[in-house]
């Protein structure tokens, strides 16, 4: 039996284009990573690959797309804020971990929490970190509204994450109270930004939030464009 599970099947991409792809891939968006973290990846991608068979951990299921689109796409909310300068980090709605398991890889000196409404995908996500032996990382079967009820979390927080969950206005009506004094709040969006935007105009004000930076990603290895929005929190 291979190594990695996902191997056995003939019609997938053999291990060494795997790896190509995701060193490559790296480069492309700026990121050199190194052996270790590429094997992080790998390992990453199989027990996705194999839990989802039984799982709903996400609709892609195709090799290239889960490198792309989930572990790379997810490295470019480093585009956003300052690892050195950052502390902890929260990931709302993560589901399989994303972003914020591919940015743990890459700086594990951050401590991460990743809250996921799914116990199951919880149970994953608690998995991956014994598989690729990640710590200063919490995986809680909690939405984040709930958890302002525990004191730890409250104003703890330097930057929070959230790639494909819910619209700009709830999220950051959410963050609110988990957020440090000129924290970050940071999504990927596409066309509806706009939209968004507007209809959050009053949460905006209310919160005492700035839009401080809207980032176009454009790169050819995600055969999409879309945008990372920062919001800053001022309050």
């Amino acid at each position: 039996m291979s190594e990695y599970s996902f191997l056995e099947d003939k019609n997938l991409l053999k291990i060494d284009s795997l790896k190509d792809l995701i060193i490559n891939g790296g480069k492309e968006i700026g990121f050199n990573l190194i052996d270790s973290q590429v094997e992080k990846f790998i390992i990453y991608l199989s027990e996705l690959k194999k839990w989802n068979k039984s799982i709903n951990l996400t609709a892609i299921k195709d090799d290239k797309l889960i490198i792309t689109r989930l572990f790379l796409e997810s490295l470019t909310f480093l585009y956003c804020f300052r690892p050195e300068d950052t502390k902890n980090v929260l990931d709302i709605g993560t589901g399989a971990g994303f972003p914020g398991m591919p940015i743990k890889i890459i700086h594990p000196e951050i401590f991460f929490t990743l809250t996921e409404g799914s116990k199951k995908k919880v149970v994953f996500l608690k998995h991956i970190c014994r598989q690729i032996k990640l710590s200063a990382i919490e995986c809680l079967s909690e939405r984040a509204e709930e958890m302002v009820r525990h004191e730890k979390y409250k104003r703890y927080y330097d930057v929070v994450l959230a790639k494909g969950v819910s619209d700009i206005k709830t999220l950051i009506k959410v963050s609110f109270p988990l957020l440090k004094s000129g924290s970050l709040f940071i999504t990927q969006k596409g066309e509806d930004l706009e939209g968004e935007l507007k209809d959050a105009e009053l949460e905006l004000k209310k919160g005492n939030w700035r839009v401080k930076n809207i980032i176009e990603v454009n790169k050819p290895i995600f055969g999409r464009a879309f945008r990372l929005v920062v919001i800053q929190n001022l309050s």
